[in-house]
């Protein structure tokens, strides 16, 4: 890929007005424009830039990276992330999407690691092959209005560390993420898809579980005493490590 260079902001409002940003890196001295739509961006960096209640609606945004940018509060619904990095391990910052809109916004293969989604509307989200350890998902809200139905989607992700406190999945499809360490205090999974996750040492405090598919899953401390756990689909070795987590032990 080329390198990308560096861009005055008449030379960033030129290439937003064509609808296209490619090769190009940024830093916090430009303004980026208040509202675009169907944006397409390529092999750009991004040094501190705000998105702040930018409008970034139907973006699609392919091999870039985000250093220590902020989104808080900005329209990101259905746009597209494709191998975009919003996580510095240099300088280990990472990037702020508190209370952003991202419904039906999509993540392929980015590295999301320790981004805080805090309040986000994230109805119809889609992660595949994220690394997001150590996100902040605390009260996000993936429901469509005021109802009960929820969507999103994690497909093998790394979730480990991460913080689900407080928020509604049920439904959701969470097969074959990793989510060893995660945090779901108050939360919600009824109905939920977690076939073949990787659960050890996860802390859920009222987390309810009911009716969730956890088939193929691992886990070392399931408790019934915390969790409610009533209607769950699991294999029956599965079923004797939750005795084991409240000291039975079977022959």
């Amino acid at each position: 890929m080329p390198t990308p260079s560096t861009l005055t902001q008449s030379q960033l409002d030129a290439a937003i007005e064509r609808g296209a940003l490619r090769d190009a890196s940024l830093g916090a001295n430009v303004e980026w424009p208040a509202e675009t739509t169907n944006l397409e961006i390529g092999n750009c960096t991004f040094d501190g830039v705000s998105f702040r209640q930018a409008v970034l609606t139907g973006a699609h945004i392919v091999d870039c990276r985000f250093n220590d940018c902020s989104f808080r509060s900005a329209d990101l619904s259905e746009a597209h992330f494709e191998r975009c990095r919003f996580y510095d391990s240099y300088t280990e910052k990472s990037c702020d999407f508190s209370y952003a809109n991202l419904r039906n916004s999509r993540f392929d293969g980015c590295d999301l690691t320790t981004a805080l989604l805090t309040r986000t509307r994230a109805y119809g989200i889609e992660m595949r092959r994220c690394q997001a350890s150590g996100i902040d998902f605390t009260l996000a809200d993936f429901a469509l209005g005021q109802g009960d139905f929820t969507s999103a989607t994690f497909a093998e992700c790394n979730f480990s560390y991460a913080d689900f406190s407080r928020t509604t999945l049920n439904g959701a499809s969470l097969a074959g993420c990793r989510l060893s360490h995660s945090l779901w205090n108050d939360a919600s999974l009824r109905e939920a898809d977690l076939t073949g996750c990787e659960l050890d040492n996860v802390e859920a405090r009222n987390l309810d579980l009911r009716g969730a598919d956890l088939r193929d899953a691992r886990f070392n401390r399931l408790d019934p005493r915390e969790i409610d756990l009533t209607g769950v689909k699991m294999y029956a070795e599965q079923g004797l490590e939750v005795l084991r987590t409240l000291g039975i032990e079977i022959d």
